[in-house]
């Protein structure tokens, strides 16, 4: 056996120091405060390899390759060795990015001088480091690179004619056997071969780790970037959207949610022809018009021998699954038949066959195959048909767990908690306890990552998640274990921890178009807040709301998160500290601003009073322009300037601009309110002002919403269209036009101003959705109303106008600013072609309607 000793060592690096520690890798010396450090020389090897490249992921196997020259070593080796450096340098010198490889932190300087070694401590980022958020003209969401697929060239080709020719296509299914990776291939070969047929792009959407079917119009939306980011009728306005766009939509793991995927699909494909849609799941959803491709097992050969194993996709895969964990791997004609059976009694089931392949270094293959026998004992028998998913998986899944070590098993099943993935400090948050500390729960991340059971995502930031099949069986061993609630407890501090950083002023003073951080955690987020619920944890619940906007508003859920600080405002007056108090009325008055909803103003007013009493001047400065925003809906002339007046007293010049930029906004709608139109412009222009020239541009083009706003009333509908459109093509730019809403809406009033109707009728349907995730979608019912009324359709204006004085009548919401400029145009119509009692009549009838239904009138959508 080959031994690396001192005089086969790679020519020796530079000495170079780092925290209180010196090294000097020629005399093959570490030195602690001058004095030196026993350590063995594998540990010495790997850390001279580490400080090589400070703050560069090495990879496990260039660490292997060069601290174990020429030998062939289990990784654990590796693992003991990182363990005896962090015992010396300290836990955090090392990190370890699960199933990638590990980090030098510490910074490194030159032993003989003070500035940075050559070619150490720079922490670049990798080479092949990537900005994930950088822009894409590419008319697809999809992957650049997909995961080889074995045995599936027929499938592929016919399910692409299936695609060509019907709108709905579904793949279905048992668990595992590959519906998402071949319909991958089936996308990328379209745009590849087919891209002319779908000039509107091809679209991925992954539903798997939505629990609510009322959601996936969202989703979907989001994914194609259409900017439908409400709830119900969402389907409706994601239709008006596609009209006439040639595009296809793939939805993945649909079979949980397959009532609302069938209605999503039948809402869209009805007033969308162009769209072609291909799911995935695990049975038919039973859609108008659905065609099904029955997707079977791998083809798995009748005889051992090498010619018709070629032809063989469950072989194909095994081996290369195999080849991938132990490159020695190859098929001889004595493992074959032992391959071949494998595949066999695992029904040529890919997810099967790739988890028993991973296992080939540990057991071999004969030891694999008489393994399967043991846990596969419920799949034995003669013949019988392909089971279901959970039955199948199940087995693999035990088995697999199996061969896990009692602590990789304890993180494996505490990881099922989270929904939608999690990060590398989450995952210590939730997987560590006094036996497991946080590093070594990363060594048991990284090995479930090499074991299929978690899946890294992401290059130069990894975020991590289970596949679902594998988080289901992990909850099921949670509840076994008895640690269901205390882990749910875990993951809901978490979240918390996560999101902590987002409510803090310098994130709050910057531009916010995208928010990825935040956002990816939306998922987590809900589940989280519905334990603590559930659990009746007031405080954590209470917390967890407080620090929830940056999710909400990256996401562009505003109103489902003002729905949900609703529900949990019963805790805040029992045992909350007046800190968690403050910052929950905060957020929920933050997220109601535009909402007509009374609890959201009482929600600024009480955060004012809140911040007043800890002596915060600069939330308290923000809440009061909430409250007076706010209250010009809701309270008195003197109450709204008693607020703007106490802001401005507090208000200091250092502060970020874009809160300084609330006081205008704020005086901008009490100037509006008197119809004092000039004054009210003259701050919505100093809003704009304030935040670019404190270089938050998208703030200031939302506030432009407010100077068109201001423009219309004040006979300008030209200039209120032209900014409005200025300022919509901007954000459309910078991606962050899912807020534009209010921008919509001054376009909408001004092309009503201008007789434009057909492009105002556009406009509002842009608009609809962006308010109707701000909670703000009833200022649309006067502008559609009257949109009707020029279109003759004076009955369907009339219920309009009906429900809307109920919804004032319900909320005492003020008369709002464009209110009378449109009642101007809509009330003389109205009187002309219908009598007092038939409005009257018609008006009582559009009181009764629900939210969703009037809003399908005024479209023209009731059908």
């Amino acid at each position: 056996m080959n031994m690396r000793t001192a005089d086969t060592l790679t020519p020796p690096s530079a000495p170079r120091r780092f925290d209180r520690f010196e090294l000097h890798p020629a005399e093959r010396l570490l030195l602690a405060d001058g004095m030196p450090v026993t350590m063995g020389a594998r540990a010495f090897d790997l850390l001279v390899a580490l400080s090589d490249s400070p703050g560069t992921l090495i990879t496990k196997d260039n660490l292997l390759a060069t601290v174990w020259p020429g030998l062939v070593v289990e990784e654990n080796n590796l693992q003991v060795q990182v363990s005896t450096l962090r015992k010396i340098l300290g836990p955090s010198a090392l990190a370890t990015i699960p199933g990638r490889g590990y980090r030098f932190n510490l910074p490194v300087m030159s032993a003989d001088a003070g500035a940075p070694a050559h070619g150490v401590g720079r922490h670049a980022p990798a080479a092949d480091a990537r900005d994930e958020s950088a822009p894409s003209s590419a008319r697809t969401n999809l992957a650049s690179r997909l995961p080889s697929l074995y045995g599936r060239t027929e499938d592929v080709a016919t399910i692409m004619a299936l695609v060509r020719e019907h709108s709905v296509v579904t793949i279905t299914g048992s668990g595992g056997i590959g519906k998402t990776r071949v319909a991958q291939a089936v996308a990328k070969h379209i745009m590849t071969e087919a891209a002319a047929e779908y000039p509107d792009g091809v679209w991925w959407v992954e539903l798997a780790a939505l629990t609510d079917g009322a959601l996936v119009p969202s989703a979907v939306a989001q994914a194609m970037g259409v900017g439908i980011e409400g709830e119900s009728p969402t389907a409706l306005m994601l239709r008006s959207q596609l009209a006439g766009k040639r595009t296809l939509v793939v939805l993945d793991n649909c079979e949980h949610l397959a009532d609302a995927v069938a209605t999503l699909i039948e809402t869209v494909t009805a007033g969308a022809p162009g769209v072609s849609v291909l799911v995935t799941s695990q049975e038919t959803i039973k859609a108008t018009d659905e065609h099904v491709y029955r997707l079977g097992g791998l083809a798995i050969p009748q005889a051992a021998d090498a010619g018709s194993a070629s032809h063989s996709g469950a072989v194909e895969l095994f081996e290369a699954r195999a080849q991938a964990v132990d490159p020695r791997f190859a098929l001889t004609a004595t493992n074959l038949p032992a391959v071949i059976e494998i595949c066999r009694r695992l029904d040529g089931i890919p997810l099967a066959i790739e988890l028993a392949a991973a296992r080939v270094p540990l057991l071999g293959v004969e030891g694999l195959r008489a393994r399967l026998h043991d846990r596969f004992s419920l799949l034995t028998g003669g013949a019988r048909v392909v089971l279901r998913r959970h039955q199948t998986l199940r087995a693999t899944l035990e088995w697999s767990h199996a061969l896990l070590t009692a602590d990789e098993q304890t993180v494996f099943r505490r990881l099922g908690v989270f929904a939608g993935g999690f990060t590398l400090e989450a995952a210590q948050h939730v997987a560590s306890d006094d036996r497991i500390d946080p590093w070594t729960t990363l060594d048991h991340l990284g090995a479930l990552v090499d074991k299929s059971l978690v899946l890294a995502e992401g290059d130069a930031i990894p975020r991590y998640r289970m596949l679902e099949t594998a988080r289901a069986y992990g909850l099921e061993r949670l509840a076994e274990a008895g640690e269901m609630q205390a882990t749910l407890r875990c993951h809901a501090q978490a979240v918390l921890a996560l999101l902590e950083p987002f409510g803090r002023y310098e994130w709050r003073s910057g531009d916010r178009g995208v928010e990825p951080a935040a956002k990816v955690e939306l998922d987590n987020l809900r589940a989280a807040l519905e334990w603590a619920d559930t659990a009746a944890d007031g405080a954590l619940a209470v917390a967890l709301a407080g620090a929830s906007y940056s999710v909400w508003w990256s996401s562009s859920h505003l109103a489902e998160g003002l729905a949900r600080c609703l529900m949990l405002r019963r805790y805040v007056d029992t045992a909350v500290p007046t800190t968690a108090a403050a910052r929950f009325w905060f957020t929920m008055a933050e997220l109601g601003l535009y909402s007509i909803r009374r609890e959201s103003y009482d929600a600024a007013v009480r955060a004012a009073a809140l911040y007043r009493e800890l002596d915060d001047d600069q939330r308290r400065f923000e809440a009061l322009t909430f409250a007076a925003v706010q209250g010009t809906r809701f309270a008195t002339l003197t109450e709204t300037q008693a607020q703007i007046d106490e802001a401005a007293r507090l208000e200091r010049p250092e502060w970020p601009a874009r809160q300084r930029a609330k006081l205008q906004f704020a005086r901008c709608y009490w100037f509006a309110r008197q119809a004092r139109f000039e004054e009210a412009l003259a701050c919505a222009e100093r809003q704009v002002a304030v935040c670019r020239d404190g270089g938050v541009e998208v703030s200031a083009l939302y506030a432009m919403s407010n100077v068109t706003l201001m423009e219309s009333p004040l006979g300008r509908p030209r200039e209120a269209l032209e900014h409005s459109r200025q300022a919509i093509a901007r954000l459309h730019a910078l991606g962050a036009d899912a807020g534009a809403g209010h921008l919509y809406f001054s376009e909408l009033t001004a092309l009503i101003m201008l007789d434009r109707i057909d492009e105002a009728l556009i406009a509002a349907r842009n608009a609809y959705p962006r308010l109707l995730h701000e909670g703000d979608q009833h200022r649309m019912l006067l502008p559609l109303a009257l949109l009707n009324a020029l279109h003759g359709r004076l009955e369907v204006a009339a219920r309009v106008v009906g429900f809307d004085e109920a919804i004032q009548a319900h909320t005492g919401e003020n008369i709002s600013v464009v209110a009378p400029l449109l009642h101007g145009r809509l009330d003389p119509l109205l009187a002309a072609g219908l009598s007092t009692d038939e409005r009257a009549r018609l008006a009582a009838q559009g009181a009764a309607l629900r939210d969703d239904d009037v809003f399908k009138l005024a479209f023209g959508d009731a059908a």
